[in-house]
């Protein structure tokens, strides 16, 4: 028997599961997350090897067992850093085939089946492929700051608040809201801490769930930022899926990634209406399944040339047993 080792490696979490070539899911196991590029090749890969080291142990197997790691990676988005983290993980599993790709790429195997697709990946950041065949493109550096998931939706609500304080839009929810979570009385000392550096990232990526909540509960501000970035981001899949001579053909889109786990209805629907007024006939997916399980499917598609239905029902039977379900992460 023949193994495989997925892995999923976002900014939040890294995620590995040990499957048979069958599709039989063996181990799952989760470690911090980090960015080569941003957090160091050292603290990346180990990350990477701290889950795999419980998660091939934990059943029963060595690392000499495993025969192909697939891993999706965030920040890879030049050829020279996969081969860079291909050679860094070799050195861990010197018998196995090692392949490293963007993250969007196996969050989009993971839902959908067809070769004319495309995904939308959006968490503490934002990515888009498009995949016609062999030829796919994975936008990463291509996309500006201002719609990077959950990074530009948090700059946007502090904004907000600014614009309402000055009177360019209504009375807004986040206001309270975003003083009471940076702990300050005032709009001027908001906008003080912004303006002197003592706003991380960080604290933009923990906005989102409170612009979810302040939609939810009818705030027309709140609201309108959901769904003015959900409408922006579709028309990057319109333009390559134009450039690759796909735009009208039977294609799925999938959505993926935290922003999409959005509970404010209003977004969701703004995205799917986008979708399908851009990309006529287009198969809109939320991805069942976490991207790790992508990362299986290909490893188990290098190793055996194809993937049976079999695989694909061993893999459900698997997801019983594995939290790698998106909607039981919600």
């Amino acid at each position: 028997m023949r193994y495989v080792l997925g892995i999923d490696q976002g900014g939040s979490k890294t995620h590995v599961v040990i499957a048979d070539q069958e599709g039989n899911l063996l181990g799952m196991r989760k470690s911090y997350g980090a960015c080569h590029s941003s957090t160091s090749l050292e603290y990346a890969v180990q990350a990477i090897i701290q889950a795999a080291d419980q998660a091939i142990s934990g059943c029963g197997l060595l690392k000499e067992d495993v025969t192909a790691v697939l891993g999706g990676l965030t920040g890879i988005d030049w050829d020279y850093e996969a081969e860079l983290l291909e050679n860094e993980i070799q050195k861990h599993f010197p018998k196995a085939h090692v392949k490293i790709v963007n993250d969007c790429i196996i969050a989009m195997r993971a839902a959908t089946r067809k070769q004319q697709c495309g995904i939308l990946c959006a968490g503490s950041g934002l990515n888009c492929a498009v995949q016609n065949g062999e030829n796919c493109f994975v936008y990463g550096f291509y996309i500006p700051d201002e719609y990077q998931g959950g990074w530009s939706l948090g700059r946007r609500a502090i904004q907000a608040v600014f614009d309402a304080h000055m009177g360019l839009l209504e009375k807004t929810e986040l206001t309270p809201r975003l003083l009471r979570h940076f702990r300050v009385r005032t709009v001027d000392e908001l906008l003080y801490m912004q303006v002197t550096g003592k706003i991380k990232s960080s604290d933009y990526l923990s906005l989102p769930i409170i612009l979810e909540e302040a939609a939810q509960k009818g705030d027309k501000t709140a609201g309108d930022i959901w769904i003015h970035y959900g409408k922006k981001i579709v028309a990057y899949l319109e333009a390559r899926m134009n450039k690759m001579g796909i735009l009208g053909c039977d294609v799925d889109i999938v959505l993926s990634g935290s922003i999409f786990k959005c509970k404010f209805q209003g977004f969701q629907e703004a995205v799917k209406e986008e979708i399908l007024k851009r990309i006529p006939g287009a198969n809109v997916i939320a991805a069942e399944y976490e991207p790790v399980i992508g990362a299986v499917l290909m490893g188990i598609n290098g190793m055996n040339g194809v993937l049976t239905e079999n695989i694909y029902r061993n893999i459900e039977k698997g997801a019983d047993r594995f939290p790698v379900r998106r909607l039981e992460n919600i």
